[in-house]
């Protein structure tokens, strides 16, 4: 069975009790920024450096607003666990691009200019198990330290910034995935992180909540650039580039709202809501008060 599949049913059983407890609800905005790639470096190929423009620069990453819902359960007053829908964004551009192994691939449109400006937009849709553990809980401010883990669904698109540079009759995008402008569907790696945060009770249902985290997306994808790397077979001498897994490291920084539910919704033994077996009918009396008689 495929691991990223383990994993998504690992995050429903953890988090499947929590209905019956105390519950909470958060919605949010998020501020996601791709700063580099990490691990695995890209494999080079020769012709690279004498290819690249001396003058290039590469992306400079910009932070890009995205939006997050979540439903944590209160376990104890210092420990939380919550399942997240997030959609975070990032983007860049450079003026004057380095060379690329991927330029060198078949993928690459014939005739298209390395050196120009170029931008990146992509997203990752992440569903997520989120734990939190309150260093000072039922405050006036409550920090707590978070640790995530969970699937991110890529998609990117890398270009030309001024799209003149197309010349008429030309494809309109230099790589694509997960787009409009693309027949592959969004690829999907593991996530994972943590940072610090901390919410401010409004009052006894609202709170303010604010959280900073670091982490990684196990794909190239996320700067927009598959990953090759040049390999060079040492018995036949053939050289190829051939497609290189990357991880992004992003930092984001998350802003929202939480309402807190009643305990016990009910939907649990010992709920304060309505119970299962035999339904009630009729009437008392007032010569057998705890007797319901059926009504007639």
């Amino acid at each position: 069975m495929n691991h990223k599949l383990i994993f998504t049913l690992v995050i429903v059983a953890l988090c499947g009790n929590a209905f019956g407890q105390t519950l909470k609800y958060r919605v949010g905005l998020n501020y996601g920024k791709f700063n580099k790639e990490v691990g695995h470096e890209e494999v080079e190929h020769p012709l690279i450096e004498g290819l690249s423009n001396p003058n290039a620069t590469d992306f400079t990453n910009s932070s890009n607003l995205g939006f997050e819902a979540e439903i944590m359960q209160l376990w104890s007053p210092k420990f939380e666990t919550g399942i997240e829908l997030d959609f975070s964004k990032f983007s860049g551009n450079n003026k004057v691009s380095p060379y690329y192994n991927y330029y060198l691939t078949p993928y690459m449109p014939p005739k298209a200019d390395a050196s120009a400006s170029k931008i990146y937009e992509s997203s990752a849709l992440n569903v997520m198990l989120n734990l939190r553990y309150y260093l000072v809980p039922e405050g006036s401010v409550n920090p707590f330290i978070k640790v995530y883990g969970g699937l991110s669904f890529v998609a990117a698109e890398f270009n030309y910034e001024d799209q003149s540079v197309w010349l008429e009759g030309e494809a309109g995008i230099l790589y694509a995935i997960g787009t409009e402008n693309s027949d592959d569907p969004r690829e999907a790696a593991l996530c994972y992180g943590g940072g610090l945060g901390f919410d401010i009770p409004i009052n006894e249902r609202l709170s303010l909540y604010f959280d900073g985290t670091a982490g990684v997306i196990g794909s190239d994808k996320v700067d927009g650039i598959p990953n090759f790397d040049y390999v060079l077979d040492g018995e036949s001498g053939l050289a190829r580039l051939e497609p290189a897994s990357g991880k992004a490291f992003i930092t984001q920084f998350s802003v929202g709202i939480v309402f807190t539910s009643g305990k016990n919704l009910g939907l649990s033994k010992g709920g304060g809501g309505k119970k299962s077996g035999v339904k009630r009918t009729g009437r008392t009396t007032s010569k057998r008060p705890f007797y319901r008689q059926n009504n007639r």
